[in-house]
């Protein structure tokens, strides 16, 4: 009986919205090259799979000796509703345009990880990750 009713409080209160929620099936390829200023850029593209909501996707880089660094909160560079096959976005130096956003000062060994966050905030999940070379 309590588990019950711990069960109906949760849907009831809306926890359970998020509950057995999955993060998005996709694949992704990650390239690297020199930005202007010659520091490294990553960039990753959904190649297919579902779509994806920039709104639940965040980046994060931590650095080559562990210690995290930034976290991109705002994808919106993705600049859509819903991320699709072909699209791209870029991190690390000298980055810009409306298809890239910045985490600077990448160096070899710093690893960036492509977050994906349910609903409500209940759980989240790394999507792909790539470390720079």
């Amino acid at each position: 009986t309590v588990i019950l009713a711990a069960v109906i409080g949760t849907f009831v209160l809306g926890l359970g919205d998020s509950i057995g929620e999955n993060a998005p099936s996709a694949s992704y390829d990650w390239d690297q090259f020199d930005g202007s200023d010659e520091t490294p850029v990553a960039e990753v593209t959904h190649v297919s799979g579902q779509n994806l909501d920039p709104d639940r996707l965040s980046a994060r880089v931590t650095y080559a000796d562990g210690s995290d660094a930034d976290t991109v909160n705002d994808l919106s560079a993705w600049d859509a509703d819903s991320i699709s096959s072909g699209a791209s976005i870029s991190f690390g130096g000298a980055t810009s345009g409306a298809d890239e956003a910045s985490l600077n000062d990448l160096n070899e060994d710093d690893e960036i990880r492509i977050i994906w966050t349910a609903s409500g905030g209940g759980s989240s999940s790394t999507l792909t990750s790539y470390t720079i070379a």
